[in-house]
């Protein structure tokens, strides 16, 4: 009987041990916040855009388009950054399918930038965005 009760104890802390370790590690992951700011300035435009990246490529979308609006804030002289950021944020909110703020920026960039290529790539996903509402 001992037996059975010992190892009833022990298969139970085993769980609780792992359940215990997962929700550190998720909360952990959770809880990681943006570096946006170093000693209280601003990171480097090229900085912003390497840790947007690895945002969107493990696809951390929400937090990609923080770091696109750091650089709104930070970088609005910067008018080549200024209109990707707005692209990479419509395509951000496009991969998360929030077609109304996607739409938003999209349309931003068509009619407030003259950049021809971000202009171009806004409008082939404003109509990738209508065909998606279709189906």
């Amino acid at each position: 009987m001992f037996k059975v009760i010992f190892m009833k104890r022990a298969g139970g802390i085993s769980v609780f041990l792992f359940f215990l370790i997962l929700f550190f590690l998720v909360s952990s992951c959770a809880t990681q916040r943006l570096q946006l700011y170093k000693d209280g300035k601003p990171l480097k435009l090229s900085e912003y855009e390497k840790l947007a990246l690895k945002e969107y490529t493990e696809g951390r979308y929400e937090n990609a388009i923080k770091v696109y609006q750091a650089i709104l804030k930070n970088y609005s002289s910067e008018t080549y950054a200024v209109v990707w950021a707005w692209y990479e944020i419509g395509y951000c909110y496009y991969m998360m399918k929030n077609y109304p703020e996607a739409e938003k920026a999209f349309r931003k960039v068509i009619n407030e930038y003259q950049d021809p290529a971000a202009k171009r790539l806004a409008q082939e996903m404003l109509g990738r965005i209508i065909e998606e509402k279709k189906s």
